[in-house]
């Protein structure tokens, strides 16, 4: 029993859950650019198999005596990662349910949401041996989160020069999605940056 233990890879493990994040993450893209039944689909494909490898990790935190990251620092990195998935689908369920089609405005904080998901996801391939990288990645991230902050105030502007009121309603609502999401990468990074001075 002790063996298995000791021989789990928690390095391993965030890859596994913060590739699929990010590959999520990527669909939403897809969706944005061609919203498909098939690519609204395969993001929530995405999104079961993020929440199963997070609960994997969480098994096998709570029953490993010794891990190589504190493990509160663990649970926190691995839940704040995973709602990036969950926005992700969130956003492309309630475009089905309010029927509407995602805009210039998604499309660009989608795209921006993905360039943090692949820097968080760097961070976590050199947490092991390059906390340089982590470093630079995670700074990265904070400065992305700032930009699609931007994007999100851009587009709430427009969007409420309208009037248009059931759309407003609409759309202010997926907007913030994307907006929660790239709190979270931004709570994330901040998470790997307190990791690495602890390392």
């Amino acid at each position: 029993m002790f063996k298995r233990k000791e021989s789990l890879n928690f390095y391993h493990l965030l890859i596994q859950q913060v590739t699929v994040i990010r590959d999520a993450v990527a669909a939403l893209c897809r969706y944005c650019e061609d919203p498909t039944q098939e690519n609204g689909d395969f993001v929530k494909v995405k999104e079961k198999e993020a929440d199963a490898i997070r609960r994997e990790l969480v098994e096998d935190i709570n029953r490993t005596f010794i891990t190589p990251i504190d493990r509160e620092d663990l649970f926190r990195l691995s839940s704040s990662a995973d709602d990036l998935a969950d926005y992700a689908w969130t956003t492309v369920k309630e475009l089905r349910i309010y029927e509407i089609p995602p805009d210039e405005h998604l499309i660009t904080m989608s795209n921006t949401l993905l360039q943090m998901a692949d820097g968080l996801l760097l961070c976590v391939q050199n947490l092991e041996k390059d906390h340089a990288k982590v470093y630079q990645e995670a700074t990265r991230v904070k400065k992305l989160e700032n930009t699609l902050n931007v994007q999100f105030h851009k587009s709430m502007t427009e969007l409420f020069a309208g009037d248009d009121f059931r759309r407003i309603l609409k759309y202010r609502e997926i907007y913030s999605h994307l907006n929660h999401a790239s709190d979270k990468g931004d709570a994330s990074a901040d998470i790997l940056l307190d990791i690495i001075v602890k390392l």
